[in-house]
């Protein structure tokens, strides 16, 4: 199985249960103090939810298992809802400034596992409160960093924030510009080690959650 974190089946398996509790502690959060962020802004507090924002958590759960292309709809709608929140929160570039569909996917198998009548926009909105804490509030530059047949592209200002918490373990000494080098590699590739991650190098999705959430 080639998966996003270009590991094998059961470094996988460990990474998505690692990733996906740590995602699923933030979206909880949110969905237990958060529900006044989901209202309409109209004086009777009503609002029309379009499209595939009308599914439920147990309509896209029984997509990810039977219907590939509904299901690729409803993380279509995730995405699409976050960039609309990129364009319309203030000080806001990209709420989700190292997240993948395959992320996404993750988030909404944990959370609808547990909470199958809420709604996709519920959902959406409170994903959109809980990342707002990580967002980028101002464009950075994209870098790609390889190794062997993978690459991820990051931000120059997310792989600075990665510095600074390796610097912070004692596992990092280099310049914290937001610039690849070998210094930073070997710093990623010892806290991959410790935190029992696809040890790569590079900075892909389940290490920046690890080391991002500290």
């Amino acid at each position: 199985m080639t998966d996003f974190l270009g590991v094998n089946q059961k470094a996988y398996d460990r990474t998505r249960l690692w990733v996906a509790g740590l995602m699923l502690t933030t979206v909880t959060f949110c969905l237990l103090f958060g529900t006044a962020m989901v209202r309409a802004e109209t004086a009777d507090r009503q609002f029309a939810v379009e499209g595939a924002g009308r599914a439920s958590c147990a309509a896209y759960s029984d997509a990810r298992e039977n219907n590939p292309q509904r299901a690729a709809r409803y993380l279509g709608f995730i995405e699409g809802y976050l960039t609309a929140a990129n364009r319309y929160e203030p000080n806001t570039f990209d709420l989700a400034p190292w997240h993948t569909a395959e992320a996404f996917a993750l988030i909404l198998d944990q959370h609808c596992k547990q909470s199958r009548e809420d709604g996709l926009a519920m959902v959406a909105q409170r994903l959109v409160v809980s990342m707002m804490p990580h967002r980028l509030a101002s464009e950075s530059e994209l870098v790609e960093l390889r190794q062997g047949e993978k690459s991820v592209l990051v931000y120059e200002k997310i792989i600075r924030r990665a510095q600074n918490q390796l610097a912070r373990r004692g596992l990092f000494a280099g310049e914290r510009d937001g610039k690849d080098s070998p210094e930073f590699r070997e710093a990623l590739s010892r806290f991959q080690q410790l935190a029992r991650l696809d040890q790569s190098g590079i900075p892909d999705v389940a290490t920046l959650w690890v080391l991002l959430h500290p």
